[in-house]
C-alpha cells in the first residue's frame, strides 16, 4: 500500500497519526510506504501514476478533497488503477462523508485495514477527472480560493468567512447547458454536476445520489433575489430544496455547459477551468476502500 499524504492538510493531523497508520496497517499484513505530497502544482497526481506504474496494489490519499482529486487524476492515468483509499485529515472531507468513512481517522483506518472494496463511479471534463462533483459559479470559488494556512487556523470556518464576504459579487451568468432529456437556458447563480450526495459539507444537497449508477445528478440554481436565496439555503439543510421552482434536477450521463461570459467550474473543489466544458460519466472505474455497510443505501441494488 501507498499512501500520499498532505503534510498541512487539516492542521497537519497526519503527522500525529503517522506512527499509529503504520501499526493498524502493518499488523493487518499490509507493507505501507508514505510519501508526501509537495508545494509543486499536482504533485499528489504524479506520485500516484509512478505509485500504479511501480505495482502499488493500494493507494491512499491521506489529505482533504483536493488531495483526493489530485490522486485520482493519477490513478486515471493508467490502463487498470489500482484499489483506491482515503484517509479523511482534510477540512471538509466531502467525498469521505459520501463514502461512510468514519470521521475519526484511526477508525477510518481500520475500514481500510479492512481492504473490502466497492466500485465507484468517476467523473471526467477533458483530460480532468473528479469523484464528487463538479461546481460552476461565482461561490464556487470558495473552494478553492481559501489558504491552507487559513484552514489550518480556523478550520471549517474558513470557508464561511470567504463565502460572506464573496456574497456583494453573486451575479447570476447566462447559460445553456445541454444533458441527457433536454436544454436548459437562463440566469444561474450556480450549478453542480454530483456523484455523491455530499457537497460543501452538505450531505443532502443530492439526496438521491448513487456512488455507482452511471448517472451524474445535476442540480442548476436559477437566478433568484437574495432573500429566496437564504430560503433555498433553509431547504437545503432539510433536504426539501429538489422540489423547489428555482432548482433544476434531473440525472443525466452527460452535460454540456456553455455561458455568454467566462464561468468558472472547480472539480472537487479544486480549480479546473473555464466554460465551455463537457462532463461525463466514467461508470464504476475506480474500486475504493470501504465499508458496505454504511453506505448500502447510496449503492445501486
Amino acid at each position: 500500500m501507498l499512501i500520499i499524504y498532505n503534510p498541512v492538510a487539516g492542521q497537519r493531523k497526519f503527522h500525529k497519526l503517522m506512527p499509529v497508520a503504520e501499526q493498524v496497517l502493518g499488523d493487518a499484513g499490509l507493507e505501507v510506504t508514505l510519501i508526501p505530497t509537495t508545494e509543486e502544482a499536482k504533485s499528489a497526481t504524479k506520485i500516484a501514476k509512478q505509485g500504479a506504474l511501480d505495482g502499488f496494489e493500494m493507494i491512499v490519499a491521506a489529505g482533504g478533497d483536493g488531495t483526493v482529486n489530485d490522486v485520482v487524476n493519477g490513478l486515471m492515468q493508467v490502463e487498470v488503477p489500482p484499489i483506491f483509499g482515503v484517509l479523511p485529515v482534510g477540512t471538509t472531507n466531502d467525498f469521505a462523508r459520501a463514502l461512510g468513512m468514519a470521521k475519526d481517522p484511526l477508525e477510518a483506518l481500520h475500514i481500510i485495514a479492512g481492504r473490502e472494496t466497492i466500485k465507484v463511479d468517476v467523473g471526467k471534463a477533458d483530460d480532468q477527472f473528479f469523484i464528487n462533483n463538479a461546481a460552476g459559479g461565482k461561490i464556487t470559488e470558495i473552494t478553492y480560493a481559501v489558504k491552507e494556512s487559513m484552514k489550518n487556523k480556523i478550520g471549517r470556518l474558513a470557508y464561511l468567512l470567504s463565502g460572506i464576504s464573496m456574497l456583494h459579487k453573486l451575479g447570476p451568468k447566462q447559460v445553456k447547458i445541454i444533458h441527457d432529456t433536454g436544454v436548459f437556458e437562463g440566469e444561474i447563480l450556480l450549478l453542480f454536476g454530483a456523484l455523491t450526495n455530499s457537497v460543501g459539507g452538505m450531505e443532502k444537497l443530492c439526496p438521491p445520489a448513487v456512488l455507482n449508477d452511471g448517472q451524474m445528478d445535476l442540480l442548476i440554481l436559477k437566478k433568484v433575489s437574495p432573500a429566496k436565496l437564504l430560503k433555498l439555503l433553509a431547504a437545503i439543510k432539510a433536504g426539501t430544496h429538489l422540489a423547489s421552482e428555482d432548482v433544476v434536477y434531473v440525472r443525466t450521463k452527460k452535460v454540456y455547459i456553455e455561458c455568454e461570459m467566462s464561468l468558472n467550474i472547480s472539480y472537487d473543489g479544486v480549480y479546473g477551468g473555464e466554460t465551455p466544458y463537457t462532463l461525463e460519466v466514467l461508470p464504476e472505474k475506480l474500486a475504493i476502500l470501504a465499508d458496505v455497510t454504511r453506505i448500502e443505501h447510496r449503492l445501486q441494488k
